[in-house]
Formats: C-alpha cells, structure tokens, sequence
C-alpha cells in the first residue's frame, strides 16, 4: 500500500469502493504481493497496473495488521506501507480515474485532508499519512 499526497494541498490518492452492503470507503492503492516478491517490487507493479505511473521516492512507513469481516469470512492481512511520489509531476493533476485492471468500477481519487468520511482503511493508516504528510506547495 502506498501514501501518495499531492504537494499542492496535502490530499491523499485513494480508491474509492463499497463493501458488500454497498458503503463506501476509501484504501491507499496497492495490492498482494507475489511469491518471491518483496513488497516494494510488488508495489511498484501494482501501481503501473493499477493506474500506469512510474513511482519515485518510495520509503517504508510502517506495517500495520488488519482484521476485518468480507462476506461474512474472517479476513486477516498484514499490510506494508510506504510513502512515494509519481516520477511524472503531470500525474498529480489528474482529477479521477478508474484503476485499469479491477474487475469491478472502482475509482481513485485524490481524498482532500481532514476528510472524515468515508471510512480510510486499514485502520491506522489515517495516522501514519498524517504523520507523513509533506507540507503543501
């Protein structure tokens, strides 16, 4: 999982989704890592998949264990984090877009800071972009 703010105001790329109940909600993009992969390999594949942007910057924020209930199944995952930048400065001026390889219609979107709905997941993640964000300009 990666935090990605944009210098200008500080806002976070998320992607927006809905749970099984239709709620939305907001996650740091990213993704599973492979066998035989190191997170920051998988990181960085994952974001050229997702949405086709090169990363820059990329430095370990921490790690942070989720367990959550998804169609009535327990789920447990451990999630690394890191902080980076697009290597392409245009890529923070895009608006909205779609992530190229889901399955579903999901969204990625720049979350304004200080937002407090939908729902930011994992939890601790809020924390650790709060503690991480570079001042705007």
């Amino acid at each position: 999982m990666v935090l990605i703010q944009r210098p200008r105001d500080g806002a976070l790329l998320v992607s927006e989704e809905a749970n099984p109940s239709g709620e939305l909600f907001h996650r740091p993009l990213g993704g599973h890592v492979e066998f035989g992969e190191y997170a920051v390999d998988a990181l960085h594949r994952e974001l050229r998949e997702e949405i086709g942007q090169a990363l820059t910057e990329v430095r370990p924020a921490g790690v942070l264990e989720n367990i959550f209930t998804w169609r009535g199944a327990t789920k447990h995952e451990i999630v690394f984090v890191f902080t980076a930048a697009f290597a392409d400065e245009a890529a923070y001026e895009i608006g909205e877009q779609a992530i190229l390889d889901a399955r579903t219609r999901t969204r990625v979107i720049w979350r304004p800071r200080g937002t407090a709905g939908p729902p930011l997941y994992p939890v601790g993640v809020a924390d650790m972009a709060a503690s991480s964000q570079r001042p705007p300009g």
